[in-house]
């Protein structure tokens, strides 16, 4: 996916609230999302070049138990994964390296970090797998989902349980998920954008303040419309997670700190047979091979 046009038309306009339409259309949308969505190369800024510090690998022989956050379950990591427990991330800057502001989001698509930490971002919300909500209670690993209630609206409770774990933020992907972002009027922008802020808030009771457009299209009417909904950034990423594995967007092919990586709420028709935890668990996997751990985005960002 190339990089997406921008244009100067920044007009804002009032949000007008109206009545959004999902439940069984997602399907008839999934087409163009498993084409599209995960495919961009996405417009942050560029990876950090910082050199990678000395943060412990996970498939070293001593980790495990040793070095796992408290109260997970090494042998049952083992067993039921064929992994063990992410070592925890250490502790975040007193100062977030990326600063944020509702008056002028930023895009961005990695943390700058020294330390071998990745963030784990799932986008829409289509497959509803419950062994993955298991799966999160197993880790006990941070992870940002972006929903978009095109594909979430059929069954938000399961979002529920996977928010009330504790280790999930939700944040903002669009009520109808339009992989044509930048075609849309300031006031469709905004009334995306807006009106997922309300479902989500009335869901979940949360104000995401981090907004990831559809495909990581957008241009500077998306920035004006994120800034007009109350939210703060806009994010990308740096690498994508397919059914077995990970896209990279640089020539290096390998993880650096601060990374961003996007995945998908994917199931087996989507993934040729495999389901959702089979995914994560490769990911998984690729991140503890590299001797990267993983923290949570909202401490960052």
């Amino acid at each position: 996916m190339g990089a997406p046009k921008i244009v100067t038309d920044t007009t804002t306009q009032r949000w007008s609230r109206r009545r959004f339409m999902g439940g069984a259309v997602a399907v008839a949308a999934l087409g163009s999302l498993t084409a599209a969505c995960g495919t961009g190369t996405g417009t942050g800024p560029a990876a950090s070049t910082l050199t990678p510090g000395s943060w412990p690998s996970p498939t070293g022989s001593s980790a495990g138990a040793a070095t796992a956050a408290a109260g997970v379950d090494a042998e049952l990591i083992s067993q039921r994964y064929g992994l063990k427990p992410f070592p925890p991330a250490p502790p975040p800057p007193a100062v977030k390296p990326v600063t944020l502001s509702a008056s002028d989001a930023r895009v961005f698509s990695s943390v700058p970090l020294t330390e071998k930490v990745v963030f784990v971002t799932i986008d829409d919300g289509l497959e509803k797998e419950p062994g993955f909500i298991q799966m999160v209670k197993d880790f006990q690993v941070p992870m940002a989902i972006d929903l978009a209630n095109l594909f979430i609206s059929d069954d938000y409770s399961y979002f529920e349980k996977l928010y009330e774990t504790g280790y999930v933020s939700i944040q903002n992907h669009t009520v109808h998920h339009p992989l044509s972002m930048p075609s849309l009027s300031a006031s469709q922008q905004l009334d995306e954008i807006a009106g997922q802020q309300e479902i989500l808030h009335k869901q979940y009771g949360v104000t995401p303040y981090i907004f990831r457009p559809p495909g990581g299209n957008y241009n500077a009417t998306t920035l004006g419309a994120t800034s007009q909904a109350g939210l703060k950034g806009v994010m990308m990423w740096k690498e994508t997670m397919e059914i077995s594995d990970m896209e990279y967007q640089t020539s290096v092919r390998r993880l650096s700190p601060g990374d961003i990586i996007l995945c998908h709420f994917r199931g087996p028709a989507q993934l040729d047979g495999e389901t959702m935890v089979r995914m994560m668990t490769r990911l998984f996997r690729h991140i503890q091979d590299q001797g990267f751990t993983v923290a949570d985005i909202t401490k960052y960002v």
